[in-house]
């Protein structure tokens, strides 16, 4: 592991309840999880722990399924020490670690410590929208969202939801959890590896709606495997949203950042229609700010047809019609700037 890495663990450590070094190398540290507080019943079982994986540490926990770089982990959990370890990082030498050759085989390595690659053969054990039945529930569902048929193979149903997760990230949810049926969007990245997931549920009055599970520590972005950089591609909120559109994708909420993106000159973004909300403004003042192309529908529009492309295309606009007319409203530079100044209403 880097020098760097094995110096903020020390750091750490001595504020991880019942931390123990189990292996040096590869290195392996047990203790009771900051993030979730391990169980409430025992006090003696500890199931965060820090594993290395390519020269560096990262952080996984076997109650609560968080999986984060030692990075991410400062920064949530001890943020004093977080700008510390970013300016090791940047400056310090953390190239350095023990030789492979002084490696020894530890009885632990036989154990599931070790961060599996979830693929996505998890999907296997459940169903895709396009097998299903058109009396399915699910295949109604997303019939009456008119989703495009040529996008039902990417959605899945998953009958039982806490169990099937729970195949995927031992005990996430508990034997009490509520268990329902509920439609799957996966996250895919470009090696076919699945990294997350959104549940939807079915049901009208449900408080939780989505649920997002990520399986790695990076940013929740749907439609990876399928978008292409090298020509225009649209970034819109819900991954639902991004069936609707040729070459498209969704950061599944509206923080996602442009380091996860490529050619970035060639997005277009296209957030929630809510002139009235600050955050919404905020978000397409900073993207105008660092020069991208951003969408404004007319206000009219946006009265007349909904407020984001789903309600768009339930209200008849779709294909060709709703390209043209978010090409037609997309800003940037000063153009920008003035339509932000009318179109937003905060």
């Amino acid at each position: 592991m880097n020098v760097v890495d094995r110096k903020f663990i020390g750091i750490v450590s001595l504020s991880l309840d019942k931390f123990v070094v189990k292996n040096e190398n590869p290195y392996r540290a047990n203790f009771r999880c900051p993030i979730c507080g391990d169980s409430k019943t025992s006090t003696n079982k500890c199931r965060g722990w820090f594993l290395e994986k390519d020269n560096s540490a990262v952080m996984y926990c076997h109650n609560c399924g968080a999986s984060l770089g030692l990075s991410r982990f400062l920064k949530m959990t001890r943020p004093a020490l977080y700008d510390e370890y970013i300016i090791d990082k940047k400056f310090g030498d953390n190239t350095k670690s023990e030789s492979k050759s002084d490696k020894k085989v530890s009885p632990l390595d036989s154990l599931t410590m070790k961060r599996p690659k979830f693929q996505k053969s998890h999907l296997s054990s459940i169903k895709k929208i396009s097998s299903l039945p058109h009396n399915h529930k699910a295949k109604v569902y997303v019939e009456s969202r008119k989703i495009p048929s040529n996008q039902h193979y990417r959605l899945y149903w998953a009958p039982k939801f806490n169990e099937w997760t729970n195949t995927i990230i031992r005990n996430k949810f508990g034997d009490s959890a509520y268990e329902e049926g509920r439609l799957i969007i996966p996250f895919i990245d470009e090696d076919n590896h699945m990294f997350g997931y959104q549940g939807r549920s079915l049901k009208p009055n449900t408080k939780l709606r989505y649920i997002t599970i990520m399986i790695d520590d990076v940013d929740k972005v749907f439609g990876i495997d399928k978008v292409s950089f090298d020509r225009k591609y649209y970034i819109v909120e819900g991954p639902i949203d991004s069936l609707f559109l040729d070459n498209a994708i969704a950061m599944a909420g509206s923080d996602g950042k442009d380091d996860v993106l490529k050619n970035i000159d060639n997005a277009v973004y296209m957030y929630d229609m809510e002139p009235r909300n600050p955050q919404i403004v905020n978000k397409i003042k900073s993207k105008i700010s660092e020069g991208r192309q951003v969408v404004m529908l007319p206000y009219e529009k946006m009265i007349r047809y909904g407020k984001d492309i789903n309600d768009f295309v339930l209200n008849g606009i779709e294909g060709k019609r709703l390209h043209k007319i978010i090409d037609d409203n997309t800003y940037s530079g000063l153009a920008a700037d003035l339509e932000l100044s009318r179109w937003s209403k905060v």
